[in-house]
């Protein structure tokens, strides 16, 4: 979390520890302040109605800081730019939910484990060269196109197809985990807020149709590689993608899209 997260937690309880002075300064009527008196007023103050609209704004400010840094995460997080580059035109043309993100994240994080680590700072590096390189020049269209994204890119969607030796009922779980809002919001590796439940919000809209919209998208470019690009993941795995994961790329060719 930056800095925006605590400045709005001291500020909140820069309020109620205002409150309890007030409070005890009207209860002690000018008399020195005891224990009894104080856990009188701090008991009364647990259970004022006076500090329900506090409290709901202050969750709601929390919760705008918390979904403002995740996006800014998200614009700075290279290899999450990496791994849904592929999908933008789709949430471009809404044919898929921007709600998904979190999800994939999530997704990407059980198929890979501490890999994510890893990838996150391989690309992470990647994009710190291109900038001193290129300076003002550096876009992100040279990141995904840099053979070393490539490389990350690949062996993310080899760990991902690998998930999916048992096809249909891991798709059957994928299209789940993706249907899901989650209940609570990251705010750091091990940390998380909880997200107000609205009763009438409806699961995010992803079935079989948007499923082959998404592995296609994600695996189509794999399956038909460059000349140049052919040979470094054969020189990378060993083996080309038809050869390596030619399961799951039959498997997704039935998928209609």
């Amino acid at each position: 979390m930056g800095a925006r997260g605590p400045q709005h937690l001291r500020k909140t309880t820069n309020v109620v520890l205002d409150a309890l002075v007030k409070a005890v300064e009207q209860a002690g009527h000018g008399q020195p302040l005891s224990m009894g008196l104080l856990e009188t007023v701090v008991a009364g103050l647990k259970v004022s109605a006076n500090f329900e609209d506090f409290y709901h704004r202050s969750y709601r400010e929390m919760m705008e800081i918390v979904e403002s840094e995740k996006r800014e995460q998200r614009r700075t997080n290279a290899f999450g730019r990496l791994m849904l580059h592929p999908l933008s035109p789709l949430f471009q043309d809404e044919s898929l939910d921007r709600a998904l993100v979190t999800n994939v994240f999530s997704f990407l994080h059980m198929v890979l484990g501490d890999e994510v680590e890893i990838y996150a700072q391989k690309c992470k590096d990647v994009v710190q060269a291109l900038k001193d390189e290129m300076g003002d020049h550096f876009t992100w269209d040279a990141f995904y196109d840099d053979p070393e994204a490539k490389v990350v890119m690949w062996h993310t969607l080899v760990h991902v197809a690998a998930s999916f030796k048992r096809y249909d009922l891991r798709k059957d779980w994928f299209i789940k985990l993706m249907q899901y809002r989650p209940t609570s919001v990251s705010v750091a590796s091990n940390a998380f807020v909880t997200r107000e439940h609205d009763p009438n919000e409806e699961p995010i809209v992803f079935g079989e149709h948007e499923f082959c919209l998404f592995f296609h998208a994600l695996f189509d470019p794999l399956a038909d590689l460059p000349v140049r690009e052919a040979q470094r993941f054969q020189k990378e795995f060993g083996a080309d993608p038809h050869h390596l994961i030619g399961g799951f790329l039959v498997n997704l060719s039935m998928c209609a899209v």
